[in-house]
């Protein structure tokens, strides 16, 4: 009895540290892609939720990955002959995934530079 107690709580313990705020306040934010099959479909690409004491850290790092695959995912399609799909993208969001909500109508896209 007295395990089961103990494991109840480190398992609220994780929980509690997973479950984050996600207003305007969020640390978490999730890389999401929609799909060539249907645009409006949100697939989750990845979580940034490291305990960093800067509050934009995730967002900068989600948005920064966002703006690279766009950038990669039009250089791809320009390489092989083909005019990029305005309409497939990558972007973030804050706190964790949800299937729930719009797909934007852009997705900005750049190379990291030196400058």
């Amino acid at each position: 009895m007295t395990c089961r107690i103990h494991l109840g709580l480190a398992a609220l313990a994780c929980l509690s540290g997973c479950s984050q705020g996600y207003s305007d306040g969020a640390t978490s934010f999730t890389l999401y892609r929609n799909s060539f099959l249907d645009s409006t479909m949100r697939v989750h690409w990845a979580t940034f939720d490291a305990a960093e004491s800067d509050r934009n850290y995730n967002r900068n790092n989600c948005e920064m990955a966002s703006r690279l695959l766009n950038a990669n995912f039009n250089a791809s399609a320009r390489a092989e002959g083909k005019e990029p799909d305005s309409t497939v993208g990558f972007w973030c969001e804050p706190g964790g995934y949800t299937e729930e909500g719009t797909v934007p109508r852009s997705f900005p896209a750049a190379f990291p530079t030196d400058v």
